[in-house]
């Protein structure tokens, strides 16, 4: 299997993970503002003492690629959570995982590159798993709320190309986490304050630090996959997500689970399998490891 197919499956564990920590955070009273707020914080502070302790300067040339990705980031888990918020809950996720669709389409006509049959296949194979796993519902009134989800889906793609683009800009990954954390951290720090800073209980303020800490190894892992990966590829292993949270859920909650929803779970894992020995090396330069320092900025590759 392809290094790059592990460090996005591992990186659907540790979102995955996460999930179920913001989950039992939530569960213990703190709000949404604080999670997100100490999520971002915590990457900030652990990227930036890693990087002085390798010697690496917290400053790049490549601030417009970083505020492009964090941008589309932002505005993305924002969409994300709005849309669960006006939809019944498979139904905002499976719109989300319309992602990888997106994708291939930007892939195409942005970028004139053209998915291999197995990839679409495969493609369209995930997506049926995940829709017989969440058993999605839509009448007339989901209108408003489906444009958001698949607002956030687009902005899922887009934010996985501007992660390659700072790959084929030699940009340290830890970076590339850094600045998208800083941003998150700033964006909501004025919700933040206005939501009572301090109030979380012990456990609460355990699950939020497990949150964290979580989603800081779980964006590593996703930018080494996007920066040295197949982007398609690893975009589609994303379904994964879908099927290692169902697990949680059923050895955190008790969650049972339809035979169609075991079935759903076994094509998704035949889509990924299908997907990664059928892909085609990738034709992206390799992206920096977490040891390599930043590439200087004369001379770089031309933007994407």
């Amino acid at each position: 299997m392809r290094i790059q197919s592990l460090w996005m499956l591992g990186a659907s564990v540790m979102f995955s993970l996460m999930a179920a920590s913001i989950k039992l955070a939530a569960s213990a009273g703190v709000p949404i503002s604080h999670i997100i707020f100490h999520r971002g914080l915590f990457s900030v502070l652990a990227m930036s003492a890693y990087l002085k302790y390798r010697g690496h300067t917290l400053g790049t040339p490549h601030w417009r690629a970083h505020l492009r990705r964090a941008v589309a980031g932002y505005i993305g888990l924002v969409s994300y959570v709005q849309a669960i918020v006006m939809l019944p809950l498979g139904t905002a996720v499976t719109l989300n995982y319309t992602s990888p669709l997106l994708l291939g389409v930007m892939l195409l006509f942005l970028h004139r590159e053209k998915p291999e049959w197995p990839l679409i296949a495969a493609l369209a194979g995930g997506f049926g798993g995940v829709v017989l796993l969440l058993r999605p519902t839509f009448d007339s009134s989901y209108w408003a709320g489906a444009l958001v989800a698949l607002l956030s889906a687009g902005l899922a793609a887009w934010t996985a190309l501007n992660i390659r683009a700072l790959g084929r800009l030699k940009e340290v990954p830890v970076k590339t986490v850094l600045y998208f954390s800083l941003f998150i951290t700033l964006a909501t720090l004025p919700w933040y304050l206005l939501s009572q800073p301090g109030i979380a209980s012990q456990r609460g303020s355990a699950y939020v630090l497990a949150a964290a800490t979580l989603a800081a190894i779980g964006q590593i892992m996703l930018t080494l996959a996007y920066q040295r990966g197949h982007t398609f590829l690893v975009s589609l292993l994303g379904y994964s997500q879908v099927v290692f949270t169902s697990v949680l859920g059923i050895l955190l909650w008790s969650d049972a689970l339809k035979p169609t929803a075991w079935f759903g779970m076994a094509l998704i894992m035949l889509s990924g399998f299908i997907a990664t020995v059928s892909a085609k090396p990738s034709q992206v330069p390799a992206g920096q490891g977490i040891n390599t320092a930043a590439a200087p900025p004369e001379g770089q590759p031309k933007r994407t």
